[in-house]
């Protein structure tokens, strides 16, 4: 058996997951390899919606620019009654732009796009994703942990500091570390999905079909990635199965439901039945082993939160497997599985409960709802993510500050100005990167903060207009006054963002005495 030298993270699937974490420990000079089963990379939309606070994530990654150009234009949604005939046609619904939001309500892109990009951005931080390796077993010891992976018909030993597993709902990596996978399977539904051409429909409007029983029977047009993506509920008695799928499948399901003559379907890029699994691990770690993504949580595809709500378990590992890998305290990382689990808790009930709404049996009720949706009377959770908080947690201590803003909050963005050459700057650019950033309001005197392993502090002071400001200090001067509007802060204040753009500590001024004990205790001095 072969022996691979000593590894620092071992990411197990390449997905869209996998790969924002190993983007991330890249990026902070961690030692990582990611590996997938699979011998070519996938094809096809799946994944489609890059939800609001995900397109922070993959601007501070370096990846956001290169999907707005692959995202799909918004169009019109035409809307059929079981009848075939038109009942409506709207604009899906996008809410306005959010103080401290600069980001539209979701970027339509495809995920062979979204996982291209992070591929790229991977290699140019210096690691690539090893295809045709596929994980047969786990290990663990004190210091570290043995994987043994089968390549090309021989078998390889990885050893690792720490394994993650993206390695999406049927994880190998969660069955091997033992964590149990809670929940259940809708048994009476499926759904077909697929990417393919059409031929005869309006190309400049999404379709959606009342069908019966329940559901809608949809086509939207794709034209970035050059193909009609093709979503449909089958009947829930269990009639009518597919027993092979080929676009003789979907043409012939088509006719079936809608009956519209003069449609050609052909040139199939991916075609797939899904069935609806509502299911979360009982813990996300065992050990040196660590989930992320479906591996951890799956639910229905209702209101597009799964590769999102994974990319953000990414992003909130990420920083703090780096910090205990430079030398951080070790139980960092036990506030992944508190911060994230009662994230996962609450997409998974609110998807379901919006997945129960979207697939009753009566269609017309189905399709009013739906239309709601699009409209922004949508009355389940916020989809953009930007609500989530971990206020409560062990890393969100309670202040008696008076500004607003709390601890575990999410950092909003605004528009300043940089007083050293008077151009116009965003709070985001300050945050990007894998730094924790402390801002300094009012005229008090920037705290000393030492050095600590888990990265360094920048620290920023926010001015009002006209406020004097220290020569080659960093400096925003807040021309607007909405940074102070939406930090909640009236004359001084102290507030240190972490490196995945949430709250750490608040304070209303000050020595920072608060801010340094903080990043004692959780970074390390």
């Amino acid at each position: 058996m072969d022996v691979t030298e000593m590894t620092e993270v071992l990411i197990v699937g390449a997905g869209p997951v996998g790969l924002t974490l190993a983007c991330e420990l890249a990026r902070r000079d961690v030692r990582v390899r990611i590996i997938d089963r699979v011998r070519t990379h996938a094809v096809g939309t799946r994944a489609r919606g890059i939800r609001a606070r995900t397109q922070e994530v993959f601007e501070d990654l370096g990846v956001l620019d290169r999907l707005i150009d692959h995202a799909e234009p918004s169009r019109p949604t035409r809307f059929y009654d079981a009848q075939g005939q038109v009942i409506r046609e709207t604009v899906m619904y996008d809410a306005p732009p959010v103080p401290g939001a600069p980001y539209p309500g979701s970027l339509m892109v495809g995920q062979q796009h979204t996982e291209a990009a992070l591929r790229d951005r991977l290699e140019a931080l210096g690691a690539g994703v090893e295809l045709n390796t596929e994980l047969l077993s786990v290990t663990q010891e004190f210091d570290q942990v043995t994987a043994t992976v089968g390549v090309d018909g021989h078998e390889q030993e990885i050893h690792a500091r720490y394994l993650i597993g993206c390695d999406g709902g049927g994880s190998t990596v969660r069955k091997q570390a033992g964590i149990r996978f809670l929940g259940e399977t809708w048994e009476q539904q499926r759904m077909l999905f697929g990417n393919l051409d059409v031929d005869g429909l309006d190309p400049s409007v999404t379709h959606m079909w009342a069908t019966d029983p329940g559901g809608m029977l949809t086509l939207a047009p794709m034209p970035s990635s050059g193909t009609w993506f093709f979503t449909a509920p089958l009947p829930t008695d269990g009639g009518g199965y597919p027993s092979s799928l080929s676009v003789e499948t979907f043409a012939d399901f088509f006719s079936q439901r809608v009956g519209l003559p003069g449609i050609r379907f052909h040139d199939a890029v991916y075609l797939s039945v899904y069935q609806p699994n509502i299911r979360m691990v009982d813990r996300y770690r065992n050990g040196r082993v660590f989930l992320a993504g479906d591996a951890a949580h799956v639910h229905t595809p209702a209101g597009g939160q799964g590769m999102n709500t994974g990319i953000q378990d990414a992003y909130n590992l990420g920083w703090k497997l780096a910090s205990v890998l430079s030398g951080a305290p070790e139980p960092l990382l036990d506030t992944y599985e508190e911060e994230r689990m009662p994230v996962a808790e609450h997409v998974l009930a609110s998807t379901t409960a919006r997945g129960k709404s979207w697939a009753g049996s009566d269609a017309a009720r189905v399709s009013k709802r739906i239309v709601g949706a699009f409209e922004g009377r949508d009355p389940f959770s916020d989809v953009s993510q930007l609500s989530i908080a971990y206020r409560g947690s062990s890393l969100a201590p309670e202040s008696e500050a008076t500004i607003g803003i709390r601890a575990g909050d999410r950092a909003p963005d605004t528009h300043g100005v940089d007083p050293a050459n008077g151009e116009e700057v965003r709070l985001f650019d300050v945050f990007r990167g894998t730094h924790f950033t402390l801002l300094v309001f009012g005229p008090q005197a920037t705290p000393q903060i030492g050095d600590h392993r888990g990265g360094s502090v920048h620290v920023l002071r926010v001015c009002a207009t006209g406020s004097k400001t220290i020569e080659g200090e960093p400096a925003f001067i807040d021309s607007t006054g909405e940074a102070h509007r939406l930090y909640g802060v009236e004359g001084t204040g102290l507030v240190l963002v972490r490196p995945d753009g949430h709250i750490a500590v608040v304070g209303s001024g000050g020595d920072g005495r608060d801010v340094s004990e903080y990043l004692d205790r959780v970074v390390g001095v």
